[in-house]
């Protein structure tokens, strides 16, 4: 069989890529593996980053586009398994298989089906554009709206019966590539001259007046010679987008300055309730990473799913010498979703400040691209500053083993502070950097929330905290006593062998049976 699998965050490599690259790994042991992303990212670096064998796995890498146009892609597989995190479009493969970390909230109820209408006539009121193809990120900085380009790409505008103008700055970042041209509507190309200082340039566009319900796409052509050489490298800035109309200026106000996160919302906002629904209805099978997925793929999606719980390569852990020493293991990224290093790093000093000496806290976790991501890991570094906190930044997979043998407790906060009734999303799906850590040899205190306590049973193999004050208290009581610290410990190492990768396989084998895809 020839196997498609896809994930658009491939290039992350955390957690959720790993999982979709361990389903990988098994079956190409029996069938024609290929992975499809937009961002390149090389096969070795992914094998060894997360510890798989991914010899026999093929990379594809196609241009970016919207979730909504992948399903011709799928039509070229006999099985296709779409594994990115809040992607969902219709398969076209004869078996399918839906990976679900955490699913988008889509209530069946009325009020929820109202809710998503609101959004999408507000989205059409506002005139809000839609970028795709080629933009591989968008970052703030001082005030303006930065795309990073890496292919030529497309933005579909909305229609009125009245012109307007739409205008934007671009500035090369790839000393072969002078200039571009604009298009509209497949129509004359014009040319644009790039500055080779790389500077911004302004440019402005008259869209003619066509009617309500029509939408406009804009292209801009970047040299085909260079637009074929490196798909990853980001070849121009595409700066402050702006449709010159007192609507769009609404938007700007109100949602890119007072309420951002609302506006990333509505720009990302997905197919109408009935398509998403009528999408996974395409799939054989849907598999959640969790019990905690599971039970909200069911509240919001009223769909069945199975369980497929992340292998973890226990066999690459081990307990070493331990050292008075916390370790914290996540990626370094802004938002309301992350890691909560600057809780940990308060719970930590607070400690001190009660007269903890001798310990240390380490943090450990890869780099996000963005200024704003830059500027969290720099807050992370100033408040660290002058305490024994140490930070590990995209470091090899083998001192991060190292960390974890040498650490005596881990501590995990996703979700410290946030509402997991009104927001699941923002918590910990699973918990895999737990797993690793228990089966180190490490005591875990993690946040007693989302898929956590599936791993942790409080006061067997470790503690769940829901304020910091118990997380500090709780680490305070394994510091003064060494004998319930060994049976935490112990107790830690034996539970986390049930999610090695031997089982993984035997799961994953089962449910691949279940849909008829074989596996001998």
């Amino acid at each position: 069989m020839r196997v498609g699998l896809y994930n658009r965050w491939l290039a992350t490599l955390g957690g959720g890529e790993k999982l979709g690259l361990s389903v990988a790994e098994y079956i190409s042991q029996y069938h024609t593996v290929t992975v499809i992303s937009h961002k390149p990212v090389s096969r070795e670096v992914a094998a060894e980053r997360l510890s798989l064998d991914l010899s026999r796995v093929e990379f594809k890498f196609i241009p970016e586009r919207l979730a909504t146009e992948m399903t011709p892609v799928t039509a070229e597989y006999d099985f296709f398994i779409t594994s990115s995190f809040l992607d969902y479009f219709p398969s076209s493969a004869p078996i399918s298989a839906l990976l679900v970390y955490f699913p988008s909230p889509i209530d069946v109820e009325p009020i929820m089906h109202m809710r998503r209408r609101l959004k999408f006539a507000l989205r059409h009121w506002l005139m809000i554009p839609s970028f795709y193809e080629g933009v591989y990120n968008i970052e703030s900085h001082s005030g303006s709206q930065i795309r990073w380009i890496t292919s030529s790409p497309k933005v579909r505008l909305p229609g009125l019966r009245r012109d307007y103008t739409c205008q934007f700055d671009m500035a090369t970042r790839n000393e072969k590539i002078h200039h571009v041209a604009v298009s509209l509507d497949g129509g004359t190309k014009r040319r644009v001259e790039l500055p080779e200082d790389q500077s911004y340039i302004h440019f402005a566009l008259t869209i003619p007046g066509t009617g309500d319900n029509f939408q406009h796409e804009l292209t801009i052509h970047l040299p085909t010679e260079d637009n074929n050489t490196n798909e990853s490298q980001v070849k121009l800035y595409l700066a402050n987008f702006q449709i010159n109309h007192p609507r769009y200026r609404i938007y700007q106000i109100i949602f890119e300055r007072w309420m951002r996160s609302y506006g990333m919302r509505l720009h990302y906002v997905p197919p109408g309730l009935f398509s998403i629904l009528e999408s996974l209805d395409t799939y054989n099978s849907i598999w959640a990473i969790s019990d905690f997925s599971h039970k909200w793929i069911k509240k919001y999606w009223d769909r069945p799913s199975e369980i497929l719980t992340p292998p973890i390569n226990i066999e690459d852990f081990h307990k070493g010498e331990k050292r008075q020493q916390i370790l914290s293991v996540g990626r370094f990224f802004s938002g309301s979703h992350n890691k909560k290093h600057l809780a940990l790093i308060t719970a930590y000093k607070n400690m001190v400040a009660e007269g903890l000496q001798g310990w240390e806290l380490h943090l450990v976790g890869g780099t996000t691209p963005g200024l704003e991501h830059s500027d969290y890991l720099q807050r992370i570094r100033q408040e660290a500053q002058g305490y024994p906190i140490k930070l590990h930044i995209d470091i090899p997979f083998k001192e991060l083993v190292q960390l974890y043998s040498e650490s005596a407790i881990y501590w995990h906060a996703s979700g410290f502070g946030e509402n997991e009734e009104r927001e699941p999303i923002k918590f910990e799906h699973f918990g895999i950097t737990t797993v690793e850590a228990m089966a180190s040899g490490c005591v875990p205190v993690v946040i007693g929330m989302g898929g956590q306590p599936e791993i942790v049973q409080h006061g067997q193999n470790g503690f769940l905290w829901l304020k910091l004050e118990e997380l500090q208290s709780l680490t305070w009581k394994l510091i003064r006593d060494p004998e319930l610290y060994l049976k935490l410990s112990n107790a830690a190492f034996v539970d986390s062998q049930r999610y090695g990768k031997a089982n993984f396989n035997i799961l994953l084998g089962r449910l691949l049976g279940k849909i008829g895809v074989p596996t001998d």
